[in-house]
């Protein structure tokens, strides 16, 4: 597996031009912080890691959208829960580097509408064949503040009641559960987000549909590992909409540096890369391109 003692923290910087639209900020992040839709993946690189994007549509426009992401997740503790007696381990902190925990929190802002949110993951990683593989299970609960300034808004008509009396404020939470396989080679996994009904502080029902998520990837290696092309696909079932497939081409060069190209049936074409600028440190760019009049995720 992955050499347990690396550490880094990547820096992810990411503009868009042309349409780019979205339904959910955190899902949209999905491909760099995959516990983001699926939290059995948290802590399954072994290394605590950080990410920080900032994205930027329509540039050239005033008050243009803009979205603010950051995550991490670690893993918990270093020994085994059994000793080399086959007993239970008696030292406060017999994690056995199991337990992972991750969190993200996002900010949204369009004109007059601000959304704000954050996710905590959870996930508990069982090794399997000598620990060649790993098979993991996760919860996370993540809640989102709708949030609308009504004061800068100019309506056509003056008493307009709803809008200038209406809710400004809404608070939503729910949960999500995953189940993700992995070894040094290939990996797949299976999650649902919006388990409950919306639990909401707006004193209404607000009915929230479950969302799917299957993904999976094969990571095919050159001599010495000096090269990396790393396929993937994520197919997604959300509310009312046909089933999505993103697709993902990724190539490695000595582990440091990578080119991503990314492709949606949601007519999302998307092209990343990201540069090792110090051993811990990298720093990345995005361009997402709309190619059709609706943008799903």
């Amino acid at each position: 597996m992955a050499n347990r003692k690396s550490y880094f923290i990547i820096v992810f910087i990411v503009m868009a031009s042309d349409l780019f639209c979205q339904e959910n900020s955190l899902y949209l992040n999905s491909y760099i912080s995959p516990f983001i839709t699926n939290a059995a993946c948290t802590g399954s690189e072994y290394y605590p890691d950080v990410y920080f994007s900032v994205k930027k549509q329509w540039l050239g426009f005033p008050n243009s959208p803009s979205t603010y992401f950051i995550s991490g997740n670690i893993r918990l503790g270093q020994r085994d829960f059994y000793n080399s007696q086959g007993l239970l381990n008696k030292t406060p902190f017999n994690l056995s580097d199991r337990i992972r925990i991750g969190a993200a929190i996002f900010q949204d802002r369009n004109g007059p509408v601000t959304n704000t949110g954050g996710l905590l993951s959870y996930a508990y990683h069982v090794p399997l064949r000598n620990d060649e593989s790993r098979l993991s299970f996760g919860l996370s609960a993540f809640i989102v503040n709708y949030a609308i300034n009504s004061s800068i808004l100019k309506s056509d008509q003056g008493d307009d009641y709803y809008l200038l009396n209406g809710p400004n404020n809404i608070i939503k939470l729910n949960f999500g559960f995953g189940i993700y396989y992995y070894t040094n080679n290939y990996y797949c996994g299976l999650s649902a987000s919006k388990l409950l009904p919306g639990i909401s502080n707006a004193g209404e029902y607000i009915k929230m549909e479950q969302s799917y998520f299957l993904m999976g990837g094969y990571k095919f290696k050159g001599d010495y590992n000096v090269t990396i092309f790393e396929p993937s696909i994520e197919i997604k079932k959300l509310p009312n909409e046909n089933l999505i497939f993103d697709t993902h081409a990724k190539f490695y060069v000595k582990k440091l540096n990578w080119l991503a190209i990314s492709y949606s049936t949601s007519k999302l074409l998307n092209i990343q890369f990201a540069l090792q600028i110090n051993r811990r440190t990298y720093i990345g760019y995005n361009y997402g391109y709309s190619m059709g009049p609706n943008c799903r995720l």
